[in-house]
């Protein structure tokens, strides 16, 4: 059920973004849907606030910048967060996995950007009198609520009892049962 959800929201973001870009121009000011919101579309060849941008790493005879560097490490994450979700998904509270399943999409609808576009389009802009956020997107969002949710179920929700297989069972209802043998001579009753 969750690679359901994460597809589903893969596919808004991705939707969105393509949304954005086909209707605002980019890097205009932005237009206003309320309560200090604005779409605005951008190109952000970093990560979370623009940071990595410009970055350049030799590795032999090629060069990986920022853009793809944060692809793969969005590519490894994801994979290290879907096998995690898979192993645990029966004991694994509801929360949890649902935290995961967000951040797993988000990471995956930037990562898309990245090697398709070698930019993360953004176009949610936040902007008031007194905060200037920075431009972000549906993926971003995802990652963010993940972790907020991930930080509450970590100190509120315990986790779900192993459920105890049959074979476990048996063991714990014969060992009681069984008394150990005794070398104790038994003396006859009289």
């Amino acid at each position: 059920m969750f690679a359901l959800f994460a597809a589903l929201l893969i596919a808004a973001d991705q939707l969105t973004k393509l949304w954005a870009a086909s209707t605002f121009p980019l890097g205009s000011v932005g237009r206003y849907i309320g309560l200090g919101f604005y779409f605005t579309y951008v190109q952000n060849t970093g990560a979370a606030f623009g940071i990595f941008q410009g970055v350049n790493m030799p590795l032999g005879p090629f060069t990986l910048n920022g853009t793809s560097l944060l692809g793969i490490l969005s590519a490894t994450v994801s994979l290290f967060i879907f096998i995690y979700i898979w192993r645990n998904r029966t004991t694994m509270p509801r929360i949890q996995q649902t935290a995961l399943t967000l951040i797993l999409a988000g990471a995956l609808g930037n990562m898309i950007d990245r090697f398709r576009l070698s930019y993360v389009i953004d176009f949610i802009h936040f902007n008031t009198p007194f905060l200037n956020f920075p431009v972000f997107n549906v993926a971003d969002s995802c990652v963010v609520i993940g972790a907020g949710l991930l930080i509450i179920s970590s100190l509120f929700v315990q986790p779900k009892a192993e459920p105890q297989s049959d074979l476990d069972f048996a063991r714990a209802e014969t060992s009681e049962e069984v008394k150990p043998l005794t070398h104790e001579s038994q003396e006859p009753v009289s």
